[in-house]
């Protein structure tokens, strides 16, 4: 888990909930000075008793609803992590593709003097030497030499231009992966930490209620002597 997660999920994994819980009733028992003590009527114990079974369900209820938001709280931390590690391998990704292109536009060879001339004048030339050719003027080696070097030049602007536009897809898909892992990452976190916020709020609550329901026992039972 990562340390993002261990801080929202604040260490209250489920099995220490019944030891929190239990933790705080004992300090709610022990401030029991302000209860009332004195000997109840009839009427006064049916009422208290009723009550303390209502305060009894509640707290049973909330601490139901505890349980479910601490699984819960585990495992948007969980979540957490898994988003964070895709977020910081799609960063790697990320720096990684912008690196290949770096390296690619300074070590492929540059587009040769040729490059200034449009195809519409390479095949003027190429239709000129073959002209030249029927005419005479050029021999089989000559014209073939000629088309080597035209068919050549272009085929190095096509294989150059094609690397790098290539590269730069791959660079910008990798920044798209990276800001969409990002997002997912907040997301995880802001939902981790409502999570922690809501299962440490009803832990609180589901004591709160069992102390209530305790406090009324309380009396109920110095009632009685």
């Amino acid at each position: 888990m990562s340390n993002s997660a261990v801080v929202l999920l604040g260490g209250l994994p489920f099995t220490l909930l019944a030891v929190l819980f239990l933790g705080l009733l004992a300090q709610a028992q022990s401030r029991r000075d302000g209860v009332r003590r004195g000997r109840l009527s009839a009427t006064d114990r049916a009422q208290l008793t009723a009550e303390a079974r209502e305060l009894e369900e509640v707290a049973a209820e909330v601490l139901e609803a505890a349980r479910t938001a601490v699984l819960l709280a585990e495992r948007t931390a969980t979540e957490l992590t898994a988003a964070e590690a895709d977020r910081d391998a799609a960063w790697q990704a990320h720096l990684a593709a912008a690196q290949l292109l770096e390296d690619a536009a300074e070590t492929l060879p540059p587009e040769p003097a040729e490059a200034t001339a449009s195809t519409e004048t390479l095949r003027e030339v190429a239709l000129a030497a073959r002209a030249a050719y029927k005419r005479g003027d050029l021999t089989m080696e000559q014209l073939r030499a000629i088309w080597s070097k035209v068919d050549g030049w272009d085929q190095s602007r096509q294989d150059r231009s094609h690397e790098l536009s290539r590269l730069r897809a791959e660079d910008a898909e990798a920044a798209r992966l990276y800001h969409v892992a990002a997002s997912r990452a907040r997301s995880a976190r802001r939902a981790a930490e409502v999570a922690r916020v809501s299962s440490h709020a009803l832990t609180q609550e589901a004591a709160d209620a069992a102390y209530e329901a305790q406090a009324v026992q309380t009396v109920l039972r110095d009632g009685r002597r």
